[in-house]
């Protein structure tokens, strides 16, 4: 069979394996999705956030780029950072939040793409929490976006972005690409580029470029203010910021509601893996999630929301090899097990 014919059948088992719903990830199947995948040669599948919150324009865009839209995607109750009523496929604990479904949708292979909002964390950690890529910027749709202000559990004001979901950088990347406007090759690109990145990293005992400690790091578990601040003063001197963070709600539940309770309850908080990532639209950044082998790990990569720096650390991101489970994709990535039913089938 060809490679678009391929491809097409694929598609089709996407469509309904998405509508057999097996862990309650989805809530609505545009099953006519495969019209404008065969007929505009489509390059994929496109899951969205079920909040009103995600624009028009941002659809619009990713249906121009070849994403047809296949799915709406649950989303915690109330943006939480967990999702009491979904399940994490590989854990069986609460399904990270609040982009939970669009999360799991991309890892069940059921799209190929997704798109949520992130406020403090909600693209970022489920992306992480199921080792797939993720990417928020405010550069999306930034208009639109700063006309929703929301405030947080530990009551910070914030401007939620938008965020991308995917199993492959390249397709990262491609959605990213058709959301951002990123500049081309030109005068100022060339000269940032003939000079080696500022790469600062997180580490345990302090800031680190290279092997030279630049100074003491926050606590990735303290308090959002405090880190906030710390990404407000740090992002500025260098190119991009690395934190190795997770494994996000395998340990432990990352969850203000549930940690501010009591001493313990705050210290099984801490010990979710959730660090940084829980304030870096917050800091008006962007980031993107490198996984690891790892379950729930990655490199969380963050710069200033400026074209050129974002488009500079995706390419270099895009020069990293990747890290597959081939367990996951052999059973997860097997689409014919969810249509796989009946007591027996005559041969």
């Amino acid at each position: 069979m060809a490679g678009r014919e391929e491809a097409i059948l694929l598609h089709a088992k996407m469509t309904m394996a998405a509508e057999k719903n097996p862990y309650g990830s989805v809530e609505k199947v545009f099953p006519l999705a495969i019209n404008s995948y065969v007929r505009e040669g489509g390059r994929g599948y496109l899951g969205i956030k079920n909040v009103s919150a995600i624009p028009a324009e941002a659809v619009e865009r990713l249906k121009r780029a070849g994403y047809a839209l296949h799915t709406l995607d649950r989303a915690s109750f109330g943006g939480r950072a967990v999702d009491m009523g979904l399940a994490n496929p590989v854990t069986g604990r609460p399904m990270t939040g609040s982009s939970s479904g669009t999360a799991v949708n991309v890892f069940l292979h059921f799209n190929d793409l997704g798109l949520g909002t992130d406020g403090g964390g909600s693209v970022l950690a489920p992306a992480m929490s199921l080792n797939l890529y993720g990417f928020i910027s405010p550069l999306f749709c930034t208009e639109v976006m700063k006309k929703r202000e929301k405030r947080s559990t530990d009551g910070i004001s914030f401007f939620p972005s938008l965020g991308l979901i995917a199993r492959e950088y390249e397709e990262l990347a491609r959605g990213v690409e058709a959301l951002l406007d990123l500049p081309d090759d030109g005068a100022e690109a060339a000269g940032a580029a003939s000079e080696p990145p500022r790469v600062y990293r997180v580490e345990k005992d302090g800031l680190y470029q290279g092997e030279k400690r630049l100074g003491p790091a926050p606590d990735p578990a303290g308090g959002r203010r405090e880190l906030i601040a710390f990404l407000m003063e740090v992002l500025p001197q260098c190119d991009w910021l690395i934190s190795r963070e997770g494994p996000v709600d395998v340990k432990a539940m990352g969850d203000s509601i549930f940690g501010h309770f009591d001493e313990e309850t705050a210290r099984e908080q801490r010990q979710s893996g959730k660090g940084l990532l829980r304030v870096v639209n917050m800091a008006g950044a962007s980031a993107l999630t490198m996984p690891e082998s790892a379950l729930g790990c990655a490199g969380l990569w963050i710069c200033r929301s400026e074209p050129e720096t974002v488009r500079r650390m995706l390419a270099a991101a895009a020069g990293v090899q990747p890290c597959r489970d081939e367990m996951t994709e052999w059973y997860f990535g097997n689409l014919d097990q969810y249509l796989d039913g009946g007591a027996f089938t005559l041969q």
